[in-house]
């Protein structure tokens, strides 16, 4: 089972604190800030990493003065600014899909680059159970469904979702037979209202050497917008820090100018299918 490292232990203590000085309970704040039972427990424990948007619904809720505010949402933004290894946000959790679906729950604007895999709110069933028997999820077949279920975001109104994929991401299959429906259905999601997929040539020099994948949020309530990556030995989910952020963001107006858009970007994916 994992540890909690000190500054999450530390962030926990003072959201129990909290919450017990404003006469909540663990359940109460879970329908406050809309994550489950277990994840809530998680939390407490320190165990579980609650987002920024969680952290600030939490201290509305306890009606915190600011000074006291101030200190909390700086201990969490320290917290998701650190790179936590794969072994210790699995820990005792079979996949980490319940998680990215309250970060995506909480934002209004979702741009997402990929140079390695299609994202999984673009995957078919099929190319998202190759990817994780490929991954790290202890339960295949659990974090599929809550994969699937995930994607129901896509179709809620008042969001908008931007990605943008390397070219050769189209042509990489996780397994046997799982492309060809893959670029299927990416065709069809790029004629989404919602939705907007551009393809990044392999011929296109962006300027910038993307070393790998980054997610960028802007909150749905106005608040920070945050930036979320995967590395090899583990992830950042969340940071804010306004330097940081600035520079995906950079990176990402450069990666998007940069790529194929509307009728550009689905010649190339007809052109693989």
């Amino acid at each position: 089972m994992a540890e909690p490292n000190p500054i999450r232990s530390q962030l926990a203590k003072e959201l129990l604190r909290l919450r017990d000085l404003a006469g909540m309970s663990g359940r109460d704040m879970a329908r406050r800030t809309g994550v489950s039972q277990p994840t809530m427990s998680r939390i407490d424990r320190g165990l579980a990493l609650p987002s920024m948007h969680v952290v600030r619904t939490w201290l509305d809720a306890c009606n915190t003065d600011s000074d006291t505010r101030e200190r909390v949402e700086a201990l969490a933004e320290a917290a998701h600014g650190e790179t936590r290894p794969w072994r210790t946000l699995f820990g005792e959790l079979t996949h980490l899909q319940a998680q990215a679906r309250e970060r995506d729950a909480a934002a209004a604007v979702i741009r997402n680059f990929q140079p390695t895999v299609l994202p999984g709110l673009l995957q078919t069933a099929a190319y998202a159970r190759a990817v994780l028997e490929l991954g790290r999820s202890k339960d295949v077949a659990a974090a599929l469904v809550a994969r699937l279920e995930r994607q129901q975001v896509l179709h809620e109104p008042g969001r908008r979702f931007e990605f943008v994929l390397a070219e050769h991401v189209l042509r990489w299959s996780p397994a046997p037979g799982a492309l060809a429906g893959q670029l299927d259905r990416l065709q069809s999601l790029a004629t989404a209202s919602a939705v907007e997929i551009a393809i990044l040539p392999d011929t296109v020099s962006a300027g910038a050497v993307p070393w790998h994948n980054f997610v960028i949020r802007d909150a749905a309530d106005g608040g920070t917008t945050t930036v979320s990556t995967e590395l090899i030995h583990g992830a950042q989910d969340d940071i804010a820090e306004p330097g940081v952020v600035e520079v995906y963001v950079t990176l990402w107006e450069r990666l998007w100018n940069a790529a194929a858009h509307g009728d550009e970007a689905l010649e190339l994916i007809r052109r693989l299918a």
